[in-house]
């Protein structure tokens, strides 16, 4: 398995990737939660916006894409996370490669990222159903914050790490 950045050519498969990764959620949605989080994930925006204006990093093996991670920059403040964080966002594994690592390894890299480009805090959140992901950070040294408004009919957490 390769690591590397994500580029334009991508972009194709990072959807793919993402519908495949996240459409293990469906079940757990209501069909109008997960008619908006397709949307979302189809959108002519998402890929491309997260590839130009973050660090986005992949894993692949023998040319398929196997999971994605996006480090957004501090500076880009949310509803959900302050301009001085850096966060972690769409997180995914395809379903195939489940249990190889990847990703630990893409938060890992996400985190030694933030660190070389001078980030002071880096923050990501979960919802209730992602008790692997859940387990990762938390194993990684992210602590629970604070519990989030609902979204897609969910609970979500926020997650912190300080990075110096």
């Amino acid at each position: 398995m390769t690591y590397r950045v994500a580029d334009q050519k991508d972009l194709p498969a990072l959807e793919e990737l993402a519908l495949a990764s996240y459409g293990r959620l469906k079940k757990n949605l209501t069909p109008e939660n997960w008619a908006k989080m397709e949307t979302l994930l189809k959108s002519d925006q998402t890929f491309p916006l997260l590839v130009r204006d973050c660090h986005a990093l992949v894993c692949e093996e023998n040319g398929r894409l196997l999971g994605m991670a996006f480090l957004v920059p501090s500076g880009n403040p949310t509803k959900v996370y302050s301009a001085e964080t850096s966060y972690i966002r769409m997180v995914g594994v395809h379903p195939d490669a489940g249990g190889k690592g990847i990703a630990q390894a893409l938060t890992r890299l996400c985190m030694y990222r933030a660190k070389e480009t001078g980030e002071t805090m880096i923050s990501l959140h979960s919802a209730e159903i992602m008790y692997d992901a859940r387990h990762i950070y938390e194993k990684l040294g992210f602590k629970k914050i604070r519990l989030l408004d609902e979204h897609y009919g969910l609970m979500y957490w926020l997650y912190e790490m300080k990075l110096i």
